[in-house]
Formats: structure tokens, sequence, C-alpha cells
């Protein structure tokens, strides 16, 4: 079996993101690691990875990946989830190209994308994938 995908997860998140990383899982007959680095003005009293891990239960169900959820330490998600790819071994980091909101705009202010930075940390492949449109009201998902 090849080393696991590791994929950088959040609240909320679209669920676009893990499921086309557990896409990429599946091709390669391994498994996904998924990453929360949490970055919030307080530290997460276990709410946020319940509701996390419904989320991701809910993403992921059908798609036959084996999934785990890592919560890291708290700082610079790029360098957090670049010590949870050398832990676990993975063989490829996916992040998606921007969070939204506050907690995007607070990274980016204070030293530019995520995923610019681990692919300057990482000696491994990083695959960023832009959140995909939602389907306009009446056409079909595409599930």
């Amino acid at each position: 079996m090849i080393r696991p995908l590791l994929v950088g997860v959040h609240p909320g998140q679209h669920p676009d993101i893990v499921q086309r990383a557990a896409g990429f899982a599946h091709a390669l007959g391994t498994t996904v690691v998924c990453v929360w680095v949490d970055v919030g003005p307080v530290p997460d009293d276990g709410g946020g990875e319940q509701r996390l891990k419904a989320e991701l239960d809910r993403a992921l169900h059908g798609t036959g990946v084996a999934w785990t959820l890592v919560v890291a330490g708290d700082g610079d998600v790029a360098r957090q989830l670049d010590e949870a790819a050398v832990s676990h071994d993975a063989a490829i980091v996916v992040v998606g190209a921007h969070r939204a909101g506050a907690d995007g705009w607070r990274n980016e202010a204070l030293g530019g994308s995520v995923a610019g930075r681990l692919s300057h940390l990482q000696h491994r492949p990083v695959v960023v994938l832009p959140v995909l449109p939602a389907p306009a009201e009446g056409e079909p998902d595409e599930d």
C-alpha cells in the first residue's frame, strides 16, 4: 500500500476538497489522514472537533476510503501540516486553494498562502485544489 494522503481540513470547509482528496486516495489505493490546525483565538473545547468529525463522516461516506482525523497543535498552519506530513510519512499533501473568512484573511496577511508556504517546506508533492462552485439552482449535483 502507498503511504497515506494527507489533507488539510477545518470545520465548515466545503466538502468538495476532502471528497476530491478521497478520490485521489482511492485511485492510489491508500488512506486519508485529515489534519485540522485550530487557528481560532480560543482553543477548541472539543465542539469544533466533533463538528468536523461529523462533517467529514458525511463527506466521506460511501467513498470506500479509510480516514482518520488528527488535530494538530495551534500555530502556523503550513508548519503544522508540514510536521503532520512528516510524522505520517504522507505520500502527497492536499490543501484547498483559499480558506474563506477571517481565518483566511489573517493567514494571508501574516505570511502568505498556506499552500505557497507549504510547497516551500515540503519534500513531497503538494496538490492545491480550488473549491468548485456550487451548482446553480436547478442544475443536478455531479454525484
